[in-house]
């Protein structure tokens, strides 16, 4: 249990240890009220009983408060019973649920302790983007807070800059805005201007994090070299995953066709075809007297099946048959008159076709798709692969109406299966083992990184023994 929690808090120590600042509103649109961010409480739901910011550990020039860890906590807290764990109360699980808060905040900062310890510097025109950058992420929060405050606490309605604002509605915003950042932080004093800068601390902090993360993991990256073995494992592993995975659902080919950042395509499952599309739909929703004619056009042949059978007099056949004529005749015209456009834009292409020009010179914006020929594709209906799987290369489809859309298919031909010769992708292959070889190595250094910070921190447990209990 202790190790899954522990690589979970990991994962998600670099998501959550931000996420206390822009909590103050919701973003959900102008009409939702402020959210004001709870008192930091502990799990048994009780206020802080310690020092928040008594030094709880430190690793080199690093500083970790109480709060700091107290924050981390009940994020954790929050998170897992989002998904139905509770708040722990033995000892044991509590101990494991902080420390684990710990280790995240250490692991999250290892990028600047590593880099100091390494002597990696950053330039001054690094440092000074760094810092104007955060200085625009908070000066926007503070924006985004003042109006949205102002939208929902004074008659000010919604308004795109605060100059828009008079002095009193400023005022009055400034003074909700207040309490809830004094709620926020749990005291009486707070104000917009502690939390813009807090914010901007944060802000920066997270790019300095980033910074020397790039600096970090250039290094690693320019110490990684494959030889041509190297390259052939990789190749063996991710043509056997690969073979595995596109068997299995042949059309999760189209993700490794149409992602720029897939691997590349070292095998191509049976049944696979490349198509290229137009459609054409009316405009408007279908009426709904269509979808009511076709039922009762089904009730009327149910009903002269079964009379039919039965003996029935010819007069009531007749009278059923001459009703079923004219609710034909009658869905045709509606449907005519709602699919007319659509159908007459599909026969302007078709004569241009029957005229000699050729489908890329009429659809010059449909893009080659792929369509799996063997079984049902959840990208095309099923109408469109049967008639596909009756034309010949090159050849076009007759207009082919699904639900409210009509299809022009034009049959660019079928993808030869099996393995793709290696020859022809040599580049992207050794390009992609260099990828998974660099991103393993920085994997494993962060990991090393970690474990050697958290023997190297310095932990002053008795600060935040209260956290939790």
């Amino acid at each position: 249990m202790k190790n899954k929690i522990r690589m979970l808090s990991l994962a998600l120590a670099a998501a959550m240890l931000f996420a206390s600042f822009g909590c103050l509103v919701e973003k959900d649109g102008d009409s939702a009220s402020p959210s004001v961010a709870p008192v930091e409480t502990g799990a048994a739901g009780t206020a802080s009983v310690g020092d928040r910011n008594a030094v709880a550990v430190t690793l080199g020039d690093l500083t970790f408060t109480a709060g700091e860890v107290e924050d981390m906590y009940n994020s954790y807290i929050d998170l897992f019973s989002y998904y139905g764990m509770s708040a722990p109360t033995d000892e044991q699980t509590i101990a494991e649920y902080v420390q684990m808060a710990v280790e995240a905040l250490i692991s999250s900062k290892v990028p600047i302790w590593k880099a100091a310890e390494k002597g990696i510097v950053l330039t001054e025109e690094e440092l000074a983007k760094i810092d104007s950058d955060a200085h625009y992420s908070a000066d926007e929060e503070y924006t985004n807070l003042v109006l949205s405050y102002a939208n929902y606490y004074t008659d000010a309605g919604s308004v795109e800059n605060i100059s828009d604002l008079t002095d009193e509605q400023l005022q009055e915003t400034l003074n909700y805005l207040n309490l809830d950042i004094q709620d926020y932080y749990g005291d009486t004093i707070s104000d917009i201007d502690v939390y813009i800068a807090d914010a901007f601390d944060h802000y920066k902090e997270e790019a300095l994090i980033n910074a020397y993360s790039d600096k970090l993991r250039a290094e690693s990256d320019a110490s990684v070299t494959l030889d041509d073995a190297a390259v052939d494992t990789w190749y063996e592993n991710a043509y056997a995953d690969q073979k595995e995975e596109l068997n299995t659902d042949p059309t999760a080919y189209r993700d490794y066709r149409e992602s720029e950042d897939a691997l590349p395509i070292l095998y191509v499952p049976e049944g696979l075809a490349v198509i290229k599309v137009v459609t054409c739909q009316p405009e408007g929703e279908a009426p709904a007297e269509i979808a009511e004619n076709e039922a009762k056009l089904l009730e009327l042949e149910a009903e002269y099946g079964k009379l039919a059978l039965t003996g029935a007099d010819e007069a009531t056949l007749n009278e059923i048959r001459e009703t079923y004529e004219a609710l034909v005749a009658e869905t045709d015209a509606l449907k005519q008159d709602y699919f007319g456009k659509a159908e007459a834009e599909i026969q302007a292409l078709q004569e241009k076709l029957q005229a000699g020009e050729s489908f890329d010179a009429i659809a010059p914006d449909a893009k080659e798709q792929v369509l799996y020929l063997n079984d049902t594709d959840p990208e095309f209906p099923d109408e469109v692969r049967e008639a596909v799987l009756a034309l010949k290369e090159g050849e076009v489809s007759p207009a082919i109406t699904v639900g409210d859309t009509i299809y022009l298919i034009y049959y660019v031909g079928p993808l030869t299966s099996g393995a793709t010769d290696r020859t022809l992708i040599a580049d992207a292959i050794r390009a992609a083992a260099e990828v998974d070889a660099k991103d393993a190595a920085w994997e494993e250094l962060l990991t090393a990184w970690d474990e050697e910070a958290f023997q190297k921190a310095v932990y002053h447990a008795e600060t935040y023994a209260y956290i939790g209990r």
